[in-house]
This record gives structure tokens, C-alpha cells and sequence, in this order.
């Protein structure tokens, strides 16, 4: 399967995720995958909607590093400037598939794991998951054997 540029939509849908239905449990993660020792509060990032526009030119950017590296031989993609317009009705688990394909898409280049847009998917997901319908409801932290499905 060949890599591709996703949507201007496909970027909002990310970015509308990570700024929430509640805006006082902002959405955060490091700029780059540093150690944890080297990591500091300045390092840290938030989703915010004053900050939506440069969460989404973050993400184009690094698609874009990835087709560029994938694809040397056809011309640059251009970043054109990106103008966030939130998605209201988006689930969890749309989201947790959108963060997949988003991911696919920017991996080709070296740089991938130690990115800003790698951390800030890790985040997300790791927010999505807790929203799924169920998991607070789900049995215990650790597995002991005797836990059962909140949906059985």
C-alpha cells in the first residue's frame, strides 16, 4: 500500500479529538521522544483552541516529511497554511482508526519515532482508549484471573 497526504478534514478530526469535549483535561505530551531525564515543562505541549492551528500544521508537516522521504523523486509536497475546523461528532474508536491511518502516513522518514506528531498521537490514543464505552467500567487495573467484560 503506497502512503498519501491525508485529508485537510482527516487533520481536523485529530486535532478536534485532542482539544475535547471538556476543556480543563487538555490533551498533552512532549514535543520530541526524548529520555525522560532530558524531558522538561518546556518541552511539554498542550491541545488548546488557541493552539489547534499549529497542531494540524504540525501533523501536515510531518506527513509531509514522510512522502517527501518516501517519494524523493516527486516534487515536494507544499504545506499551504491550515485553519482548524472543529468536528463535533466524532467517537472514540473513529478516532483511535483515524490516529492508525494518520500514523501509516507519516512514518516513512527516520525521524518518525523521535517526533513531536509521533508523541502527540501516542497521547491521543492513550486518551481514546480510556474513552471507549466500558473501560471505566472494566474490572480492576491489574488482570487477577477473575474479571469480567462491562459489555458481556
Amino acid at each position: 500500500m503506497s502512503a498519501f497526504m491525508v485529508s485537510t478534514l482527516h487533520i481536523d478530526l485529530l486535532v478536534s479529538a485532542a482539544v475535547g469535549h471538556n476543556r480543563t483535561e487538555q490533551l498533552r505530551w512532549f514535543a520530541s521522544a526524548a529520555d525522560d531525564n532530558a524531558r522538561s515543562m518546556q518541552d511539554m505541549r498542550r491541545a488548546g483552541t488557541d493552539n489547534a492551528d499549529a497542531i494540524g500544521a504540525m501533523l501536515i508537516a510531518e506527513n509531509a516529511a514522510s512522502l517527501n522521504y518516501r517519494y524523493p523523486g516527486d516534487a515536494p509536497h507544499e504545506l499551504e497554511p491550515y485553519r482548524w475546523s472543529p468536528v463535533t461528532d466524532w467517537q472514540p474508536l473513529v478516532v483511535l482508526k483515524a490516529i492508525d491511518c494518520f500514523a501509516y502516513q507519516a512514518c516513512e522518514h527516520p525521524g518518525w519515532e523521535a517526533s513531536e506528531a509521533w508523541q502527540f498521537c501516542n497521547a491521543l490514543r492513550r486518551r481514546m482508549v480510556r474513552q471507549l464505552p466500558g473501560y471505566e467500567a472494566a474490572d480492576g487495573w491489574e488482570y487477577t484471573g477473575t474479571s469480567t467484560a462491562a459489555w458481556a
